[in-house]
């Protein structure tokens, strides 16, 4: 059966190809883990938004007018017309309709996963091989980790739910998040330490894959050393400061400390006042003050997360939901 098809078919019940309600993500949108298609840029946050994929750099029209849209902090610039979508316009076969947070305005976003000349290269009975985009698209209905949605999403009882914090810079973000610049219209704050099979899974984000916290498991995290040859992902293993035993990516988000926001198996593994909780919600716990005002991201409004926010010289805090800059 041709995949196109049924893609459509679920986008226009689900979403009607071109609906904003990022609650009715399509649950059969694909995985993003082994090639981010939908990012091709990723910065440091301290970009200003003036990269606009092939319009003018206010994201207007080509004889330097002023924007065709509203614009937002998560859509700093309106985006390609090209990339519109509506009930009328379906998005092409490995692609979704979705909410870009510029007015009311869908674009196609890519549902890709991993490169693939057959099913058998998927590896998991939910995907097949759809050899026009030679990528790997779910098949099956729900999700099983946010590997299967797309980027700034996250799996909530299996279904894709909208966690697209936005950004305007590096410290809107809380801990285990950066700003993330995928596509010119496109800035929010992505979780780094999401499940990897290789360092190819965290191409995007920069950093090398590894198991951080030793329970078998890799994710993605910055080298203690990134600039060295080879650099590996930094581990806790490496962290021999009770004061700050765990692994914690810096606010740029490409190179690891030693401190005290970071992946953990048990409470064992924190600094004294901290805890282990799994705020995301995909079974990696962190090490965060407890208390706060948020079980994990389910908990909290769509496009906001359960995070611990950088304050700068000041107590940490504990868990809340996490608007990141405003829209």
């Amino acid at each position: 059966m041709r995949l196109f098809a049924y893609l459509c078919l679920v986008a226009a019940t689900a979403v009607g190809c071109g609906g904003t309600d990022p609650k009715a993500f399509p649950a059969d949108a694909g995985r993003d883990a082994a090639v981010d298609l939908d990012g091709g840029i990723d910065l440091d946050g301290s970009i200003d938004g003036s990269i606009d994929g092939g319009t003018t750099p206010d994201g207007g029209v080509p004889d330097g007018g002023g924007p065709w849209c509203n614009t937002s902090t998560l859509c700093p610039v309106c985006p390609n017309p090209e990339w519109l979508c509506d009930s009328q316009n379906p998005c092409p076969a490995g692609e979704i309709c979705l909410p870009t947070g510029c007015e009311d305005l869908s674009r196609c976003f890519v549902a890709g996963g991993g490169a693939c000349e057959n099913d058998a290269d998927c590896g998991d009975p939910d995907y097949a091989c759809e050899p026009w985009i030679g990528r790997c698209l779910r098949i099956e209905p729900g999700c099983d980790d946010s590997n299967d949605c797309i980027a700034g999403f996250a799996c909530e009882d299996s279904a894709c739910v909208d966690r697209r914090a936005p950004c305007g810079d590096a410290l809107d973000c809380p801990h285990g998040f950066r700003c993330f610049f995928p596509s010119p219209d496109q800035r929010f704050c992505r979780r780094i330490g999401r499940p990897c099979a290789d360092d190819l899974d965290c191409l995007t984000l920069g950093v090398p894959c590894g198991d951080v916290d030793g329970d078998g498991r890799k994710e993605c995290m910055p080298s203690l050393t990134p600039n060295e040859p080879d650099a590996v992902s930094c581990d806790n293993s490496q962290c021999i400061d009770p004061l700050e035993p765990v692994c914690e990516p810096t606010v740029q988000g490409m190179r690891a400390v030693c401190g005290r926001f970071g992946p953990c198996v048990s409470t064992l593994d924190c600094a004294d006042g901290f805890e282990c909780r799994d705020l995301w919600g995909d079974g990696r716990p962190e090490c965060v003050v407890p208390g706060g005002s948020c079980i994990d991201s389910s908990s909290c409004p769509e496009r906001t997360v359960c995070a611990s926010s950088r304050v700068d010289g000041a107590p940490p805090d504990a868990p809340a939901c996490v608007t990141g800059a405003s829209q």
